[in-house]
């Protein structure tokens, strides 16, 4: 009887964990990104604070590109 049961919880347990975010999620949200970096500075660590950096440098990365491009008239 306890081996269906916890053959049962094996297989619900990673259903309820969120889906891991990639870098270019994070560099979309960057506001999530620094509230993850945030978290992850101040001791509290979870998998996403490496993607998170990423996703943050990415965020920066692409506003300073676009604040270069904007002189010259580049989309």
């Amino acid at each position: 009887m306890t081996r269906p049961v916890v053959l049962l919880a094996c297989i619900l347990l990673p259903a309820c964990s969120p889906p891991p975010r990639d870098a270019e999620g994070f560099a979309q949200a960057a506001e999530s990104a620094a509230r993850v970096v945030a978290d992850c500075d101040a001791g509290r660590r979870t998998r996403d604070c490496v993607v998170a950096r990423q996703g943050l440098a990415e965020a920066r990365r692409q506003k300073r590109m676009a604040a270069y491009a904007r002189p010259f008239g580049e989309p």
